[in-house]
């Protein structure tokens, strides 16, 4: 306890974001490197004894010895091109998310796409096993998707710059993955990782009227964003607005770091 009480204030000086893309992008690397060891050593099989310890069973009776894996799952990933492409999604559109309604509720977001794919994909592995072709869940795929949608619902029309395409809503830009994501997995391949992502996207569409409704209850504006006073929110609303109408990208170097210590300040 009193290693942790000493590590928390080291880390109250990294973001959310960056906490869980670290630990995301820690667990790949050591899953890669005891890969590599057990081919080196000649152990036993790395995937028997390793990865399906702490990836999601569909089994549930699995998941009675294993009940630690609702959790560990979604930080879980040993294909490059996997974590790759969903660090690459979280860290685009988390910072928007982040930026207007801070770190801890980024994180909660985070787990909690995590914790309604987890039972979503264990929900049709027993109500319709036909529907799921797979064993084991594993990735962050519905937590990001989570993010995704509901930052899509909070700041739809916020501009995003494409290569050789120009500008496009963000909100076009999250309904194409999702649409994309569903194409892929009507054919078949790993139909159980994208009926989890389902589940992730229903995570963040509930997110905003969640907030709303939390908000409600502490007698706060909606404007006001958890912000520790008025001139915060103020200012919170002009770079918010501002984001809308241009983009992350148009934001200058003050009004970025303006931006982060404000989201810091949000309870």
């Amino acid at each position: 306890m009193q290693a942790i009480k000493r590590l928390y204030p080291c880390l109250r000086k990294f973001s959310g974001l960056t906490i869980l893309i670290s630990v995301n992008a820690v667990i790949f690397i050591v899953l890669r490197l005891i890969a590599v060891i057990f081919n080196i050593t000649g152990a036993p099989d790395f995937e028997q004894s390793v990865l399906h310890n702490i990836e999601l069973p569909a089994d549930c009776r699995l998941l009675l010895y294993r009940p630690w894996t609702p959790i560990t799952y979604m930080f879980c990933q040993f294909d490059a091109w996997h974590i790759v492409l969903n660090m690459l999604i979280f860290y685009w559109i988390g910072q928007l998310l982040m930026y207007s309604s801070g770190s801890k509720r980024l994180m909660g977001l985070y787990l909690c796409g995590g914790f309604v794919g987890a039972a979503v994909f264990i929900g049709v592995s027993v109500l319709a096993p036909g529907l799921s072709t797979g064993e084991y869940l594993t990735g962050s795929s519905a937590s990001v998707f989570a993010i995704m949608t509901a930052t899509a619902f909070i700041m739809p029309k916020s501009p995003v710059f494409i290569p050789l395409i120009g500008e496009i809503q963000l909100r076009w830009i999250v309904i194409g993955l999702i649409v994309l994501d569903l194409c892929l997995g009507a054919n078949g391949e790993n139909a159980g990782g994208h009926i989890a992502h389902i589940g992730g996207v229903a995570a963040g569409a509930i997110y905003p009227l969640a907030v709303k409704l939390l908000n409600g209850k502490h007698h706060n504006s909606s404007k006001v964003r958890g912000c520790a006073d008025t001139s915060d929110a103020q200012n919170l609303d002009i770079i918010l607005d501002k984001i809308k109408r241009s983009g992350y990208a148009s934001l200058t170097s003050g009004e970025r770091k303006q931006l982060f210590d404000i989201s810091n300040r949000i309870k």
